[in-house]
């Protein structure tokens, strides 16, 4: 079996195959099932679902056969995709393309296939569902369309197999959120569209004194303190009938008594349609912090309570003395024993980047001159050498109108900086992988500016990103898919939150337009407002081709048809005016033949020796023209007969008889006959092998001089059957320019009586509808010898 081609755009469905994960994975009912309801409603003891990738076929599921896969090479699935329908083999042993595959002739044989390639959404054909016999055999129109509508049952499986796992890939990343609020400092809930509480994770039962099933639904105001629980729920429910954001500080009490001062925000979730589906918030414990700015207020002693602050260090700068007081966290920042009085010269020199420098002296002017307070993420090495990063917060303490001291506090968040900084890396990461996706995608704001596109988007349309970052989309799109873009594509985007395969065209950046289908999500701030907008890009400029080359296929072929039937009726019509020519012309030429044999009869004996001469030469000639008129006839129904022939078991010696009878009397015992087989009958349609022996036994005569004999030989062969006829004559031979177009129509010889050149086109023609063959063996001044070779085998 010859190894299947590679199928067109192979690379693009090989890839499709290995998104649905699904290849060498564990059998499912699901493929089990529609595998066996394949072989019961096909009659059949084997039904196979297959998928091919580069190398073999693999069986998600099989029936009625114990294989998980075998070679693409020996695979009959392979024609399947092919065929791109249902491909059947009704006798693989008499198809020529499996006749010899090992499953052919196995035993038990494969003898009947049929498939259905298995088209998902995007038209890619990962594989087969296919059903096997080991007896030959033809399916039903019901089994077919039954077999189709599984293949399709199949593939809606694999797509949905698909989509859950990619809803698994969504559950993991929300269980990785989960862990992160798990592990997150600050107290983390989210509530459902009413405002109830449907989760908290444990910083947030730690700080409010709950447990998790306490503070669900409305339990967490228990944790209110009395007089201010009413305030708090009153603006909660508010906050939530208007879809408003929630911020207040509030006090709650933990069980063992204690206060906690809060800080709780919270902003509204809302679904793409617009649509509240509750509120996620932070809930952070302010206490220690309010403590600590009122007591570092107060008197810098307190700076060094501030370490007790998970990672935050205090300071103090007397700007009279330039005394510099670090709390004992701040020192462990900077590597240094806990109490270390450093000078301000030593703590700057702990900021050895200038733009550090320069934005910490910057922040320190406008704190002097216009009391604002700082926060600044600046590099800092250490008394070790280490590099961290520190967020630097001060600001100005004021007295009598005149700055008098700077305080402030230090805390180490390199372990922040690094992931932000990897956050960033990601950003990149996925921008660059947005970028380098193999489909056509684009965004926009809510403006319609481009914002991004993709590598593949770029190459299609014949662009430079820089040629496309920042211009409207509109510069892109002809007027008519502008206009409909403008006017009802972004309107029922932005207001339904999605559109789904719009059909526009988009310019190429030779000019040309392309043919697409565009879907796009709109993204939304938290107050429901327009971001952007992702597409998704769908070219079919080439499938828009391909079906309208089908059309014009398809138009052709209707054409084509319908001159079939035209030409057919023609050839019907043709071979009944041939049939009634045949009888008309035949006749009266068979009755004047039989008149003339009885004149001539009735002569006999009278002595009109004349007259008896003249009858004979009158009837030969009429014989002559019978014999134009059966060829005539004969070539112009070979012609017309489209290479059916009837063949029947004849015996020879009768079609040698009747052959001869048909030659003039006067010629009859010129033949010869030499019989060098015991075979007594032959299979051929006896009608046609008749008038090809008469016509060579007719030229064989013609040309043979005198009254010499001409030889009919008959013989057969075993390897291969055949039976043979051979016609030798003692004549002038075939004149050597005839001999390239000797079975030719219209071939003539260079004898003095007239022909009509169709006798040995006749014979070429008898001979190829019986499968054999006409041949000229020898021909010379001396003589010449035809053969007629009649196939017996088959």
């Amino acid at each position: 079996m010859p190894t299947s081609r590679l199928f067109s755009e192979e690379d693009d469905r090989l890839t499709r195959l290995a998104a649905l994960e699904v290849m060498d994975t564990a059998p499912e009912p699901l493929f089990d099932h529609l595998t066996a309801l394949a072989a019961q409603i096909c009659g059949t003891p084997v039904a196979l679902l297959g998928l091919l990738d580069e190398r073999r076929q693999w069986f998600k599921a099989a029936f009625g056969i114990d294989r998980s896969e075998t070679p693409r090479a020996l695979t009959f699935c392979a024609h399947t995709l092919q065929a791109d329908g249902l491909f059947e083999v009704k006798d693989a042993s008499e198809d020529s393309r499996f006749a010899h595959h090992p499953d052919v002739l196995a035993q038990p044989a494969l003898r009947f296939y049929a498939g259905v390639p298995i088209r998902l959404d995007d038209g890619s054909l990962p594989g087969t569902l296919c059903v096997l016999d080991f007896h030959p055999r033809e399916l039903t129109d019901a089994q077919r369309e039954a077999l189709a509508r599984l293949a399709g049952a199949a593939a809606e499986g694999l797509m949905l197999r698909e989509r859950a796992l990619a809803r698994a890939d969504a559950a993991t990343h929300a269980q990785a959120l989960r862990v992160l609020a798990e592990t997150a400092p600050l107290g983390i809930f989210r509530t459902d569209a009413v405002g109830q509480y449907i989760y908290t994770n444990r910083a947030w039962q730690r700080i409010c004194g709950l447990g998790a099933r306490e503070a669900l639904g409305e339990g967490w105001g228990t944790a209110l303190m009395p007089e201010e629980g009413g305030t708090v729920l009153e603006r909660w429910q508010r906050c939530v009938a208007r879809r408003e954001p929630f911020e207040m500080r509030y006090r709650v009490r933990q069980p063992g008594g204690a206060v906690r001062h809060v800080w709780s925000r919270a902003r509204p979730l809302l679904a793409p349609t617009g649509e509240l589906v509750g509120y996620i918030g932070i809930t952070e414990d302010t206490t220690e912090r309010l403590s600590t700015e009122r007591e570092l207020r107060d008197s810098k002693a307190l700076l060094d309570r501030t370490g007790r602050v998970a990672g935050v260090g205090g300071w103090s700068l007397d700007l009279q003395t330039l005394e510099l007081i670090w709390s004992d966290q701040t020192c462990r920042i900077h590597d240094l024993e806990p109490g270390h009085k450093p000078t301000l010269e030593e703590a700057l020199a702990f900021f050895p980047d200038p733009e550090a420098r320069a934005a910490m002296q910057t922040a320190l002017q406008r704190g002097m001159h216009h009391g604002d307070p700082w926060s600044l993420e600046l590099p800092l090495i250490t008394a070790r050498g280490r590099q961290v990063w520190v967020l630097a917060q001060g600001q100005v303490d004021w007295q009598d109108g005149v700055p008098v001291r700077v305080v402030g506090a230090f805390q180490d968040v390199t372990e922040h900086h690094r992931a932000a900084e990897e956050l960033e890396r990601n950003r990149q990461r996925l921008r660059a992988l947005y970028e380098s996706t193999p489909a056509m995608m684009h965004s926009i704001d809510a403006g319609g500016r481009m914002l991004s596109v993709s590598d593949r988007w770029l190459e299609r349309l014949g662009y430079r990103r820089e040629q496309v970052i920042g211009r409207l989309l509109d510069d892109f799109l002809p007027p008519e898919s502008r206009r409909l873009v403008r006017d009802v594509h972004l309107p029922a985007m932005w207001r339904d939150g999605h559109v789904d395969d719009c059909p526009l065209q988009l310019i190429c950046g030779d000019g040309r337009l392309r043919d697409v289908l565009v879907s796009a999500v709109a993204e939304y701030d938290s107050q429901g407002r327009p971001l952007r907008a992702q597409a998704l890009v769908h070219d079919i400029t080439e499938d828009l081709k391909r079906r309208a080359e089908l059309a014009q296929e398809q138009r052709i072929r209707r054409q084509t048809e319908r001159h079939v039937q035209e030409l057919d009726q023609l050839l019907r019509e043709r071979s009944e005016m041939l049939d009634v020519l045949a009888h008309e012309v035949r006749q009266p030429l068979n009755n004047a033949s039989a008149a003339l044999q009885s004149a001539t009869a009735a002569l006999d004996g009278r002595g009109e020796r004349q007259a008896h001469d003249r009858l004979m030469r009158a009837q030969a000639v009429l014989g002559q023209v019978l014999a134009g008129v059966d060829n005539t006839l004969a070539a112009a129904s070979l012609l017309a007969g489209g290479g059916r022939i009837g063949r029947q078991d004849t015996d020879i010696d009768t079609l040698i008889a009747v052959t001869i009878a048909d030659l003039p009397r006067d010629q009859r015992d010129r033949i010869v006959i030499n019989r060098h087989t015991a075979t007594r009958t032959a299979l051929m349609d006896m009608s046609l092998m008749r008038l090809a022996l008469r016509n060579l036994l007719s030229n064989a005569l013609k040309y043979a001089p005198g009254v010499s004999p001409v030889t009919l030989h008959v013989m057969d062969f075993d390897e291969p059957a055949a039976l043979q006829f051979e016609v030798v004559d003692t004549g002038p031979g075939i004149p050597r320019e005839l001999l390239p177009r000797l079975f030719t129509r219209g071939a003539r010889g260079g004898g003095a009586e007239p022909a009509h050149g169709l006798g040995l086109y006749i014979v070429r023609r008898v001979m190829d509808l019986h499968g054999g063959a006409a041949d000229l063996l020898y021909t010379s001044p001396q003589g010449t010898v035809m053969r007629l070779t009649l196939p017996q085998a088959g």
